[in-house]
């Protein structure tokens, strides 16, 4: 049975689409495809977090249908969360929330009539989050691995809370295990995922084991480096960003700011100032020489004058930050900001193409900067454009071509030069 899957949105969603197909392969006999117009089943991975990647979900599905109208067709995530009826109730179209993911495989193989080879992984322990194993089939050199899921920020424009739930923490036990089993597989790199990193551990251990205490543990274990996803200014301290300074931590973070004006920061409920974001720049620099810093930015939050824009763009001007994910503001239901006066849409879009030239400007700008360093580089799967090269990553993020005789998922050093950067990719 050949299955095709399709994902939306976050790294999150990535991860658990990942996990989805491997317990499918593993326990139905299924094998991936790429090709969905031969695909007996299509798992649609949903997001919700804008309107474009809501009609973006919704017109997947619709694609899928009309050029394969004999497949099964699953459809989760969030959108299916928060808005269900934005997908048409047809025979061979199932709708699984996020709420019901781990049970995806075994909705699939009943309404299929196939038996299952083998039981789903499960524990006891009713704290444990989907996935209970790690995803070890899928990806190649870098593996993700979720330690939390939800959100308890409540910010006035998000609707993550309503399709994720509130915050929850994967138990310490249950990510040493599939860190171990990530490990015993070969990976170098793990990437941290979760909705709200900064949050981890605060619901099961209150203030004893949190984030740093678990990047230490899995350090401990070795043969692997760590880098982190998306961790939120909210609760985020430069006293935790001190315990996460260890070597084998990548010098890659990413730091949703989303506004520079103290304004327009309370209008959304972020719960922290201008000030607050630099302090944590500034330790973020202090702390990892050479760090490369993302941020995501929402523009024309309802209110946002010429003033407030300004703010944000000298904010982002931190050497710090050398990059951007450019965010037009979208109203999302039931949400606070839903009802607030619109910012004009021709000024929301003249904001956000600066916004996009002034971060591949900055992106370049890092990599010059870093020409003469010595990094640590993971090569990866794909391949350099023209060559027989592999594309490998640093763990500042920089893209370089590998020499020839490293195979994929080894870990080398090497000195950038402009001759190695892979300036196109970003």
């Amino acid at each position: 049975m050949k299955i095709f899957v399709h994902t939306l949105g976050c790294r999150l969603n990535y991860y658990e689409t990942e996990a989805l197909l491997d317990e499918f392969i593993r326990r139905a006999g299924a094998c991936r495809t790429e090709n969905f117009e031969e695909a007996a089943v299509i798992i649609v991975n949903t997001c919700a977090v804008t309107r474009r990647s809501t009609a973006r979900s919704r017109k997947s599905v619709r694609y899928f249908r009309k050029h394969n109208n004999t497949a099964v067709i699953a459809v989760t995530g969030c959108v299916v969360q928060v808005s269900p009826d934005e997908f048409p109730r047809e025979n061979s179209t199932i709708l699984i929330p996020n709420t019901e993911k781990h049970e995806l495989v075994n909705s699939l193989s009943k309404f299929l009539g196939v038996p299952l080879l083998s039981h789903a992984s499960h524990s006891e322990n009713d704290r444990v989050l989907f996935p209970a194993t790690a995803p070890t089939s899928i990806a190649r050199t870098r593996a993700s691995l979720k330690i939390q899921d939800g959100c308890d920020n409540n910010c006035s424009y998000c609707i993550v809370p309503r399709a994720r739930g509130h915050s929850r923490s994967q138990p310490r036990e249950t990510v040493m295990e599939q860190a171990e089993q990530l490990r015993q597989s070969g990976y170098r790199e793990i990437l941290l995922t979760g909705v709200d990193l900064v949050a981890y551990g605060r619901d099961i251990y209150d203030d004893s084991y949190r984030l740093p205490e678990l990047v230490r543990d899995l350090l401990k274990l070795g043969g692997f480096r760590i880098r982190l996803s998306s961790t939120e200014p909210i609760g985020l301290t430069p006293q935790m960003l001190s315990s996460i300074a260890l070597p084998g931590v990548c010098r890659h973070f990413h730091l949703p700011v989303q506004s520079g004006s103290n304004r327009i920061l309370e209008l959304m409920g972020r719960n922290y100032t201008r000030d607050t974001i630099i302090e944590l720049l500034d330790s973020y620099t202090n702390l990892f020489p050479g760090v490369n810093i993302g941020t995501d930015i929402i523009v024309g939050f309802p209110g946002e004058t010429e003033t407030d824009f300004n703010y944000t763009v000298d904010l982002i001007s931190h050497p710090a930050i050398s990059y951007l994910h450019v965010f037009p503001f979208s109203p999302r239901p039931e949400t606070r900001a839903a009802s607030m006066k619109p910012t004009h849409t021709e000024t929301i879009t003249a904001r956000a193409e600066f916004l996009r030239k002034y971060s591949e400007d900055a992106r370049k700008r890092f990599r010059k900067s870093r020409i003469g360093e010595e990094v640590t580089v993971l090569a990866e799967g794909r391949y350099h454009p023209g060559t027989n090269n592999y594309i490998g990553m640093s763990d500042n993020y920089i893209p370089v071509i590998v020499p020839l005789g490293h195979r994929e998922g080894d870990l080398f050093e090497i000195t950038l030069e402009d001759s190695n950067i892979c300036w196109a990719t970003r």
